[in-house]
């Protein structure tokens, strides 16, 4: 290992009502306490988002015997999501820490994990990067090794369900760092946005894909390495919330975020991707009709949202500056406007984009 001045990092873990994850909580925060990272070099910041199952008081406790870690502790009084959460760590970092690290509350880092990100970031000069994250229950499948998006606005795990290591053997620059468990550059962030790590109005799921566009779009490089970093039981903090009885949340957010990133985006499909969403909502006849509403809220406040954030902002994001999966016309027209039935077809479509993506995109 090449000696090296260890730069700070500050590591934000975000915790909301985590009672019955709490195995995978407390295997997450042992890790994190015994990183293979020198320990005065990073610190951990635990933000809790308004907690009322006692996770809270038992995550504190836990924390509290941890002597030799540095640490704090953030109780808020209500839910601000994901992006509220981790703006909210981001701005009680450390104020000398180089780099500051997502952590989900279901996700375990391996123990060289910090060290070996912290290598590559240092060595590629990027300014955001992630590892291969593997799934808690299948850990020889990846659940996602960074991803790219799409001229739609649709994003891609890399590598999504294929047997380790799949065809990830080099470094590669994608669309964007997972923010189940990546590293950010803290200059590069403050020069993109400000402050902050995201747009608090997104709340969750539209959040580490609008980094890693306006990474791109700035000038900033991001990056996912063919290094085994943590492991994810995904969507378990999520997953169980709903807006309404028959509405899950993470539908909601990820078509209304989709909708409302549009406006700040200059895709050559922005209108026609409102268009296949409002025709694909309206043609979900297989399901309650509570989530046929919860859609169509979707879709409305995102327009709504997407408005606020392009008056509020005044900028837009050039989605081409970075790696972006391209969609040609054609196969617009027949999976996006006439193809809704044609799901599998589409998913084989962009299961080959991406794999050449990897490849096309090596660091060699």
């Amino acid at each position: 290992m090449q000696k090296m001045a260890w730069p700070k990092v500050s590591i934000i873990w975000l915790n909301y009502n985590s009672s019955r994850i709490m195995n995978i909580v407390s295997e997450s925060l042992e890790v994190v306490s015994d990183l293979d990272y020198p320990s005065d070099r990073y610190e951990l910041i635990v933000v809790d988002n308004g907690s009322i199952d006692g996770s809270f008081e038992k995550i504190r406790s836990f924390l509290e015997r941890k002597s030799n870690l540095r640490k704090k502790i953030i109780k808020l009084n209500k839910n601000l999501g994901f992006t509220g959460g981790n703006n909210v760590g981001f701005k009680a970092r450390d104020k000398e820490s180089k780099y500051v690290v997502l952590l989900n509350n279901d996700a375990i880092p391996f123990q060289d994990s910090l060290t070996l990100m912290v290598e590559y970031a240092e060595q590629l000069n990027v300014s955001s990067l992630n590892g291969i994250i593997l799934k808690y229950d299948f850990p020889r499948v990846i659940d996602t090794a960074g991803a790219f998006m799409d001229e739609l606005i649709g994003s891609h795990p890399v590598g999504a369900g294929e047997q380790y290591p799949w065809i990830i053997r080099k470094p590669f620059y994608t669309t964007y760092a997972d923010g189940a468990y990546a590293i950010y550059e803290v200059r590069a962030i403050r020069r993109c946005i400000g402050e902050k790590l995201f747009f608090d109005e997104f709340f969750g799921y539209g959040d580490d894909n609008v980094i890693g566009l306006m990474l791109w779009d700035r000038g900033y490089k991001v990056v996912a390495i063919p290094e085994i970093v943590a492991k994810h039981k995904r969507s378990s903090s999520f997953g169980s919330i709903s807006i309404e009885k028959q509405t899950p949340l993470n539908p909601y957010l990820t078509v209304r975020n989709r909708i409302a990133l549009l406006y700040l985006t200059n895709s050559r499909y922005s209108w026609s991707t409102l268009f296949y969403l409002l025709r694909s909502s309206l043609g979900v006849t297989s399901l309650k009709r509570g989530l046929n509403r919860g859609l169509m809220k979707a879709i409305i406040d995102g327009v709504r949202l997407g408005e606020k954030l392009k008056k509020k902002y005044g900028f837009f994001i050039d989605i081409y500056k970075g790696p972006i999966a391209e969609i040609k016309v054609p196969d617009f027209l027949r999976y996006y406007i006439f193809g809704f039935k044609s799901s599998e077809k589409l998913h084989m479509l962009f299961r080959e984009k991406i794999t050449r993506l990897v490849k096309l995109l090596e660091i060699t």
